[in-house]
């Protein structure tokens, strides 16, 4: 696994973070090399900010955008089921992922990223594979529903209600219903921790956000966020402003097409960051990306457990960018985060 050190949550902060440095990396404040190559292949610098325009967009090809070319890492079998759950009112895809054994496996429901937009299982379905054989837990992955055609909370009702089905269905897939998590990438990131907040959340026992989306408002109306609070080296600012302004503009596309309208931004289910009652959540891993659009609200979120006296534990990723989570086989610190879940699973 990678070398790591400890350091300061954020400036001033009385807490601190698991710091998961660049391999063969000495200096602070750099950008990790994959994060360089990805914005230099694109040739395409994003240096100032504009606000979205969803009037004329392609949302198909958009949702083929999305992911990054990634590898499966597995040298066992790995079952793969697709199901679909039957509810009284609609049918949720899932599918699981697991060792195949006669044994009853712990369980982690696992919620793709996308900007509520787009995204599947397909996209990172090595990631499940690799996740189900590290850590011999049973990896249950959901297609929700996704915006435009269903705006918000269709998203969150669907994972929230697969997790409940789970519980009441668990003897049937052989898994152990005192030992479900659930973890979410970006946007699953959020809905992972909406299902913690809400009455499911007493079914977790931990919740794992990896880089999520806890607050959707606009970064123009935060008093917390703010370029300057990313500290880079100069040479590679311009990589950061970059890879910054890519998800400002997609939090920005989100609002438009996820949201009914933009009052939601701050209801608690839509923006975790915003929820007053965290009572429901027993136990939380965060993992962050250092350049991460949405990492300055995941740290005040974070806060917010210590200061509930929720046990709640951070990871960060030196010079990594949002999506990193994508590019297993490609990425080191892909395997790496992917391990770290196993681990805090077992």
């Amino acid at each position: 696994m990678l070398q790591t050190t400890t350091m300061p949550l954020s400036k001033g902060s009385l807490h601190s973070c698991t710091f998961k440095r660049i391999p063969d990396e000495t200096r602070f404040h750099v950008v990790d090399p994959n994060v360089i190559q990805k914005v230099e292949s694109s040739g395409k610098y994003i240096l100032t900010y504009k606000e979205p325009d969803t009037t004329y967009l392609n949302i198909h090809e958009l949702r083929k955008e999305m992911g990054s070319p990634n590898l499966d890492l597995c040298t066992e079998e790995i079952e793969e089921i697709p199901y679909l759950v039957s509810l009284s009112d609609r049918k949720i895809p899932i599918t699981f992922f697991r060792i195949p054994n006669k044994e009853k496996q712990s369980a982690i429901v696992f919620i793709h990223g996308g900007g509520y937009i787009g995204g599947s299982t397909l996209v990172l379905q090595n990631q499940c594979r690799f996740l189900a054989e590290q850590s011999g837990a049973t990896v249950i992955s959901i297609d929700y529903r996704l915006a435009p055609e269903a705006p918000f909370p269709a998203a969150f009702d669907d994972c929230k209600d697969v997790v409940k089905w789970l519980v009441h269905h668990a003897d049937h897939w052989n898994i152990d219903p005192n030992n479900l998590s659930i973890a979410g990438e970006s946007a699953g990131g959020a809905l992972a921790v909406s299902c913690g907040l809400s009455e499911v959340g007493k079914y977790l026992k931990l919740v794992i956000p990896i880089y999520g989306a806890l607050d959707v408002c606009s970064a123009s109306d935060l008093d917390y966020w703010d370029y300057d609070l990313y500290d880079v080296i100069p040479e590679h600012k311009k990589y950061v402003i970059t890879r910054l302004n890519r998800f400002r503009n997609l939090n920005g596309t989100l609002q438009n097409l996820y949201l009914n309208d933009i009052s939601d931004a701050k209801n608690p289910t839509a923006s975790p960051l915003y929820a007053t009652d965290l009572s429901n959540l027993s136990n939380v891993l965060m993992i962050e990306a250092e350049y991460d659009y949405f990492r300055l609200s995941n740290d005040l979120f974070a806060e917010h457990l210590w200061n509930a006296d929720i046990p709640c534990e951070v990871i960060r990723y030196q010079g990594m960018d949002h999506g990193f989570y994508d590019r297993l086989g490609y990425c080191e610190q892909t395997k790496d985060c992917i391990l770290e879940i196993a681990k805090h699973i077992k």
